[in-house]
This record gives structure tokens, C-alpha cells and sequence, in this order.
């Protein structure tokens, strides 16, 4: 008797410490995106502004061909994208 009770206590248990793990994860941070460089540079006019490309979470500098260049995307400030796990991408 004392054993099962044991038993599935510790099931129990294990089946507790995986859901306790998960429900204490953060949210990913909140990246505001704009469909213009002014709107970011008003979100954060000290930042560097990028572009955001949504489909591939990588970003781009203005000095990049793919800067703007992307279907899904928009502009914003690099501080908060990088938070944001977004990469950089390629030049």
C-alpha cells in the first residue's frame, strides 16, 4: 500500500515539474513594427531603425539590398528587434 502510494506521488510529480517549467517561460518581448521608417523613428528616435523581414526573423540595415525589400516585414527599432531574437541578416 505505502509503495503505490509512493509510487504515484512520484508520478504525479513528474507529470507536474514539466507543465510548472513551461507555465513560468516568458513571452517572447513585443517588437513594434511600422510600414515607414518616420513611424519607427517616432517609436524610438534614438535607436537605429531596420527592416524587419517577419517570414525569415531576420533584419536588415539601411545600407542593405534587402532593406524594405520583403513581402513581410516592416520597420523597426533595432534595441527591440534584436530582444526580440530576431538575426541579423546578410549585407
Amino acid at each position: 500500500m505505502r509503495t503505490l502510494m509512493i509510487t504515484t506521488l512520484i508520478l504525479c510529480l513528474g507529470m507536474a515539474l514539466p507543465v510548472a517549467a513551461a507555465a513560468k517561460k516568458a513571452p517572447p518581448p513585443t517588437v513594434y513594427l511600422s510600414n515607414s521608417e518616420d513611424g519607427a523613428r517616432i517609436h524610438c528616435p534614438l535607436d537605429k531603425i531596420v527592416w524587419l523581414n517577419t517570414g525569415t526573423h531576420k533584419y536588415y540595415f539601411r545600407s542593405s539590398k534587402h532593406y524594405a525589400n520583403s513581402a513581410h516585414g516592416g520597420f523597426g527599432c533595432l534595441a527591440e528587434v534584436k530582444a526580440a531574437g530576431n538575426k541579423r541578416g546578410d549585407s
